[in-house]
């Protein structure tokens, strides 16, 4: 199992930029507020010997001009993890899972005007999940030639969503907050 673990740029975290029209603070999460995520733990059974696991924390300034970028790309393996938690503004994540099963990639970010990417292609059985908390964001995720994977977005409003998904019994669910555009494509069976 390769183990790579990234604090980036760690400022200070006020929890009323937490807090959001959900009333989630993520700060009462404290492996996920203090970037000890346990990725291990995120599907069930723990990490497969063949996997890669990836962790990203990223605390900004209350500086909108200041963003940070955070990028984690996986190829092959079974049970890969990948997880990025960013707080601020301006940041922007790319995710990309590539020919893998029961993959599991996760994005949590907590602020206003973000950009996130989520890519996963070629395998079966995998889970992403996306919290964007707070307002202005604009999301990218897809599952490519994907068989039985989820996809699982939350997000606050002002914010663009656009989903595709192609294969055979793909699932996606979401929690919306007021003024967000969606836009979902699915093809296949």
């Amino acid at each position: 199992m390769k183990v790579l673990t990234g604090l980036v740029l760690v400022l200070s975290l006020s929890s009323a930029m937490a807090q959001t029209a959900f009333d989630l603070d993520l700060s009462s999460f404290e492996d996920i507020a203090s970037g000890s995520y346990d990725l291990d733990r995120q599907t069930s059974g723990g990490a497969a010997v063949d996997s890669n696991v990836a962790g990203i924390f990223q605390i900004g300034t209350n500086n909108i001009d200041l963003g940070s970028v955070a990028e984690i790309h996986q190829t092959g393996g079974l049970g890969n993890r990948a997880m990025i938690w960013q707080s601020g503004y301006n940041h922007s994540a790319l995710i990309q899972q590539t020919e893998g099963e029961n993959n599991t990639a996760r994005l949590a970010q907590v602020g206003s005007g973000h950009y996130a990417n989520l890519i996963q292609t070629d395998g079966s059985n995998n889970v992403m999940t996306v919290q964007m908390l707070g307002q202005n964001a604009r999301i990218e995720a897809s599952q490519v030639d994907a068989t039985d994977s989820v996809l699982t977005v939350i997000m606050n409003s002002g914010s663009q969503l656009m989903i595709t998904q192609t294969g055979s019994g793909n699932l996606f669910s979401t929690s919306l907050g007021p003024n967000v555009s969606l836009t979902v494509t699915q093809t296949g069976q």
